[in-house]
């Protein structure tokens, strides 16, 4: 494995209830025979391919801190890229945001704006109830539950009500983008214990960005804009998806990773135009 190393370190200050670097500023204590155990346990469960994080049950993302466990997609660094797009974007604007996190899973997204935006109103949607659960339960831990909306439905299906006029300044997703014959080509960690809804995206994987660019229109300010991971060589058909609908959108902006892979599409609105 990858990082063997560290993740021995992880596993064994989990058992110990350490910081990892404590490990060793306490080179002369010894472990018990029942940590011994647990921490073969947990080896063994690592060595099978389940992942890390849920092993663990918790994770750090964007700085913050995350309960994880097989309801819900683990968080990747790609996915704070995202975040930190949206924060830079949003500088210069008026705080009072609302913004709408489409599939929030963990709560990784929703939790870590309204966290870096405290004036931020966030809603967050997810179809998995026990996904929602767990979003809760990090939004309460990371002291931001007050101002975040959890709503349990498929992506914009809640607001489609005739009466319902709300309306969002940002509309971020991370949606599932895996093309559906890929799925089985996955790495055995993330193909047998991730949730597989929060992974595949159809045929070409584009599924959820074709509903993304034919209905966020509707529920988005004039001044708005729709903020997206993707995944790799997808970008130009993204940006084919949303130009098709040239009444509605305005632009395409595809921003890469450190890594170089075309990986954030922000799509701005155009202005004036009727929605309804």
């Amino acid at each position: 494995m990858e990082s063997a190393r560290l993740e021995c370190e992880l596993l064994l200050a989990h058992i110990l209830g350490v910081q990892r670097h404590q490990i060793y500023l306490s080179q002369a204590e010894s472990i018990t025979s029942e940590q011994k155990q647990a921490f073969d346990k947990l080896l063994q469960r690592r060595l099978v391919g389940e992942p890390l994080q849920y092993i663990l049950g918790s994770w750090e993302f964007m700085g913050l801190p995350f309960k994880l466990d097989p309801r819900v997609l683990i968080p990747r660094w790609e996915t704070e890229w995202l975040v930190d797009t949206i924060l830079k974007l949003v500088k210069e604007r008026e705080p009072f945001l609302h913004i709408l996190d489409l599939g929030t899973g963990s709560g990784a997204i929703a939790i870590s704006l309204a966290h870096y935006l405290p004036h931020a109103k966030v809603t967050a949607v997810d179809i998995q109830k026990d996904a929602l659960d767990l979003a809760k339960e990090n939004a309460e831990h990371n002291g931001v539950a007050h101002h975040i909306e959890f709503v349990h439905g498929d992506m914009f299906a809640p607001f489609a009500l005739p009466s319902s006029k709300i309306r969002f300044d940002v509309i971020v997703s991370n949606p599932p983008y895996i093309p559906t014959k890929e799925i089985d080509l996955l790495m055995k960690e993330v193909r047998d214990y991730e949730p597989v809804v929060a992974l595949d995206g159809g045929v070409d994987g584009l599924d959820y960005y074709r509903q993304i660019a034919k209905e966020a229109g509707h529920y988005l300010n004039d001044d708005g804009f729709v903020a997206m991971e993707m995944g790799k060589g997808q970008s130009q058909g993204i940006r084919e998806l949303f130009l098709e609908l040239d009444k509605t959108w305005q632009s395409v902006e595809i921003i890469q990773d450190p890594a170089g892979i075309d990986r954030i599409a922000i799509i701005h609105k155009r202005q004036g135009v009727c929605t309804c």
